[in-house]
């Protein structure tokens, strides 16, 4: 244990030296992002107590309804947990950069194995169990339960937690000693990807929202039959239910299911640790193998590459270059392009299943007007993200080779103008399908088709000038994984900054549009004073992102030449 504790001891240490190194401004980003992140879990509990008392007080149909949603909880919890500990596990064994200091210390592989596991264990299910705890909690409350029924939570969260992770240390193992471990998590990140988008479009497709209505009786009593069907037998998530639920309704207890599930744990902990003990050499060694950059080094994509940058000065064009080849070399980048089109096809599914058969009569028109303005702020905070796993991250991404450029014959301008280039075309791309497409499937007026071509393709230079300008102003040259970067204390700052600038776009386009709209109900043509009013607020916009495409970066590039080399950044 003391071994085990020793080995922990970097991960605990660099959190604090993070804290007392950093500057005031710093501490100010993790500080507010603390409190975020407490202000979204005490919103998540106020929602989830209110929607469990509503319930609550529904006879028959509410026990039913909410016994069987801690069933689907726990077990795509579960699912979820096994799948985020395999490519957890692949990393911290198999993939890590400390893997050859460790290996060379005299520690046994007993303490190695749980070490790393207790790493996994954390960084995969801290996420999922701060999201499904306040439900537990609610439901505590929402029943009138005591200590105990904590007590009872906690044990059997940790137990249900730590199976997931001993399945997905064990399967890693397993899979690399066959193939190659980068190859294995790349193919996983791909295949959940393409899995939830399956999953969220059937979901969509199916409309469940639609057994709300009473003239759906018939359907409404087949679901109720399907929700008392039971959950499979001998599986965690069924004894960890089972348990829960006696606590939360007043049945006896189930002290074979709890019996089962400690049991799972410990056994799940042991087969795990002698698969993983017996695999690890080979496994390891087959870590090692090197990727073959076939695409780039092709030269249909130097000619591509030659074309898109011939508007660019030579040394603008040898960084968009260099950063395309970095892109398309590296699998953990490239397959992030399926998670922008799954995003826009679950956007775009999830705009022609809005419920617009309610907008019925003579105003029809003015509704779904009034609708396709309003989908602009979800096309603004996809184009947000996108810009925040992308663009944010490219100054980050040159790592400790930032010293060649800052040394080199480029100014800190030129630098972050190519850093830009790149993301602003896919930004367009993304802003323009999503806003045309969602104001078409609506059938929405020709004058709020142009509307929306107008605000994506403004948002898109402005959000790329912001997430560009932050990432240089906030860069972290030391992170091995870029799409940490989104989730950091900066990154939550630039989407604070990026969606104040969607919301301020649309406040100032909202005036226009609400005149635009309004003489479909008046019948009166626009005043010319409103013209004049529109025209501004429309330049306001407009300027709004010019201001947002350039300013961030002229003080990014000035923050970013600032930094000392190479050892400070």
């Amino acid at each position: 244990m003391q071994v085990i504790r020793h080995l922990l001891h970097p991960q605990r240490q660099s959190l604090i030296n993070r804290w007392k190194k950093a500057s005031s401004a710093e501490r100010s980003l993790i500080v507010g992002f603390s409190i975020s992140g407490a202000i979204f879990w005490l919103g998540l509990a106020g929602l989830m107590f209110f929607f469990i008392h509503t319930f609550h007080g529904v006879e028959i149909v509410g026990t039913i309804v909410l016994r069987k949603l801690i069933e689907l909880l726990l077990l795509s919890t579960f699912g979820l947990l096994c799948f985020s500990n395999v490519v957890t596990a692949l990393s911290n064994y198999y993939l890590s950069d400390d893997l050859e200091l460790l290996l060379s210390l005299p520690i046994s592989k007993v303490n190695f194995f749980f070490a790393r596991f207790l790493e996994t264990f954390a960084q995969s299910s801290w996420m999922v169990l701060s999201l499904t705890i306040p439900i537990f909690i609610s439901y505590g409350i929402v029943y009138g339960q005591g200590i105990s029924y904590y007590v009872t939570l906690a044990i059997v969260m940790t137990a249900f937690s730590i199976i997931p992770t001993a399945l997905g240390v064990g399967l890693a193992s397993v899979l690399v000693s066959v193939f190659p471990a980068r190859r294995i998590r790349e193919a996983l990140v791909l295949v959940s990807i393409l899995v939830l988008v399956v999953v969220f479009i059937l979901i969509r497709v199916l409309r469940p929202e639609q057994l709300a209505n009473a003239d759906n009786f018939e359907s409404v009593a087949a679901y109720m039959a399907q929700l008392q069907t039971p959950m499979p037998i001998l599986t965690p998530p069924s004894w960890a239910s089972d348990v829960l639920i006696a606590s939360l309704f007043g049945r006896p207890f189930p002290w074979l299911d709890l019996t089962l599930l400690l049991s799972a744990t410990v056994g799940a902990t042991a087969i795990s640790r002698w698969t993983t003990s017996a695999l690890y050499d080979d496994g390891r060694a087959k870590a090692q193998e090197a990727r073959v950059a076939r695409m780039a080094g092709s030269p249909l994509l130097d000619t591509l590459i030659g074309v898109w940058t011939f508007p660019l000065p030579p040394k603008a064009r040898a960084i968009v270059a260099k950063d395309v080849k970095t892109f398309v070399r590296d699998p953990s980048q490239w397959t992030q392009l399926f998670l922008v089109g799954s995003i826009v096809i679950i956007a775009i599914v999830s705009v022609a299943n809005l419920p617009v058969d309610s907008f019925r009569g003579p105003w029809m028109q003015t509704w779904l007007n009034g609708l396709s303005f309003l989908i602009l702020a979800l096309v603004g905070f996809v184009m947000a993200a996108l810009a925040a796993r992308f663009q944010f991250a490219a100054v980050s991404n040159e790592g400790r080779g930032f010293w060649v450029m800052r040394t080199g014959p480029v100014t800190a301008k030129e630098f972050l103008w190519a850093k830009a280039y790149p993301g602003i075309l896919p930004m367009i791309c993304v802003g323009e399908t999503l806003a045309v497409s969602s104001i078409t499937i609506l059938d929405a007026e020709s004058a709020m088709l142009w509307v929306g071509i107008g605000t994506a393709a403004a948002l898109s230079f402005g959000l790329s000038g912001i997430a560009v300008g932050m990432g240089a102003i906030y860069p972290d040259f030391k992170t091995n994984n870029a799409s940490k970067l989104a989730a950091s204390p900066a990154g939550l700052l630039y989407m604070l900054t990026a969606l104040g600038l969607v919301f301020a776009v649309l406040a100032l386009e909202a005036f226009p549009v609400y005149w635009l709209i309004s003489t479909q109900i008046t019948e009166k043509p626009i005043t010319d004073t409103q013209w004049m009013i529109g025209s501004i607020c429309m330049l306001m916009a407009l300027l709004l992102c010019v201001f947002a495409t350039f300013y961030p970066i002229h003080y990014g590039a000035r923050k970013l030449w600032e930094r000392e080399l190479p050892n400070g950044s």
